[in-house]
């Protein structure tokens, strides 16, 4: 085992790393809550995408390469170099720290390169080593001349999140109301502005440190609608290249399927036959078709939620969010493609993502529907709910939704729409 100091730097080949491992941080603090990022950053050491920042409150990247997990004492990050972007150069392992504490205060913490549950490499430190800093870049696994090496850094940061954000280029929504307590230190994509115009699947968007993420059937939140606001409801299915070197069979298709509380049949949103409108019935408008998705940049569609839905149905909507892999587009499993739905209210953003454990039936390329969230919405919100939902094998059938009362049932079994093009 390889035992580093700050500074010390080692070739995985030198001390038996392959490309899949586990980084593990230890840290001891008291009841100090102490939260572990791991940033993924091009050959100029800036954030890839708002993605490609995994801890608690985004535990992967869409590439599947980095997952975080907790457990009793320690913080998790299994990697697989293999199934990062060509445009990821570094890992950056960082820890800040809660409230007005600072690093001074812990004490002896580990930082531990783990693979096959044998540890290879541990860099160990106490607060002794810094001073007022409430940040610390931890542990960097870094290419160069295509070989992949590690870094134990050690090194203060002044700032909280927000300002390390910052530090690896990216933007932080709210930046200074950001850094006063724990619960505004949540890293993730937010939303600029919304109007009538499409969003663009390119456009890099400041991190709003408020997001929640839904990772089990059944789990919820809640949004809030301000009276008399003018922003648009915006909701993303987001999906990944599946990595089998084909063009073809990366495309999955967002449909939304409509049920006012009063009315009696479903209607449905899908594009390019069926876009919707925003200012008359169904009050929800498809932004357009996307037919590709590349390791680089994940596919997305987008539908924009006129707020006042509830108002012009006359009583609470509910909305049923899936995605379908059409039969024509070859062989190809949903879970494959690690879809999820990003929802984004002003500053409030939730996703529902993916779990193959809540979804096993998805790894089969013969299930062709999965749904990734239900939302109800009223006049004072949105209630989103992570479903997981998929269709049987073979079929294609749509979802189907039937009121009991104020919560909503869900049935794969609505007749077939097919894309035309």
């Amino acid at each position: 085992m390889l035992n580093m100091i700050a500074g010390q730097k080692a070739k995985f080949t030198d001390i038996g790393i392959a490309q899949q491992f586990t980084l593990i941080a230890e840290l001891t603090a008291g009841a100090t809550v102490i939260d572990v990022a791991c940033f993924g950053l091009d050959g100029q050491q800036k954030l890839v995408s708002d993605d490609y920042m995994v801890f608690y409150n985004q535990p992967k990247t869409p590439c599947g390469a980095i997952s975080w997990q907790l457990t009793a004492s320690q913080q998790r990050f299994d990697i697989d170099l293999s199934k990062l972007p060509d445009s990821v150069d570094y890992l950056v392992l960082t820890a800040t720290i809660d409230g007005q504490s600072t690093m001074r205060e812990l004490g002896t913490s580990h930082v531990m390169l783990e693979q096959a549950e044998q540890i290879l490499a541990t860099y160990t430190f106490d607060g002794s080593a810094f001073d007022s800093e409430r940040a610390i870049m931890l542990l960097q696994v870094y290419r160069k001349n295509e070989v992949w090496r590690i870094n134990a850094i050690g090194q203060g940061f002044n700032g909280g999140l927000s300002a390390l954000v910052t530090h690896f280029g990216g933007e932080v929504a709210d930046d200074e109301a950001a850094d006063k307590s724990l619960e505004e230190n949540k890293v993730t994509q937010a939303q600029n502005s919304f109007d009538h115009n499409p969003i663009s699947p390119s456009k890099s968007q400041p991190f709003n440190l408020k997001k929640v993420t839904l990772d089990k059937p059944g789990s919820e939140h809640r949004i809030n609608l301000t009276k008399g606001g003018n922003d648009h409801l915006v909701v993303e299915a987001i999906w990944t290249d599946n990595g089998d070197a084909s063009a073809n069979n990366d495309d999955l298709d967002l449909r939304v399927g409509i049920l006012a509380q009063n009315g009696k049949e479903m209607s449905y949103i899908h594009a390019p036959e069926q876009i919707g409108s925003l200012t008359a019935m169904p009050y929800l408008q498809h932004q357009g078709d996307i037919k590709v998705a590349s390791i680089n940049e994940p596919g997305k569609e987008t539908v924009l939620v006129n707020p006042d839905i509830a108002k012009h149905y006359g009583g609470k909507v509910a909305l049923v969010f899936s995605v379908y892999s059409a039969v024509s587009n070859g062989a190809v499993s949903i879970a494959s493609l690690q879809p999820k739905m990003r929802m984004k209210y002003q500053d409030q953003v939730i996703e529902c993502v993916f779990n193959i454990k809540a979804s096993p039936k998805a790894k089969s390329s013969f299930v062709y529907t999965y749904v990734i969230g239900i939302a109800i919405i009223d006049e004072d919100g949105i209630t989103l709910q992570h479903s997981g939902e998929t269709s049987k094998r073979g079929s294609e059938a749509t979802p189907k939704l039937t009121w009991k009362g104020d919560k909503v049932g869900l049935k794969i079994d609505g007749a077939a729409m097919f894309k035309l093009s």
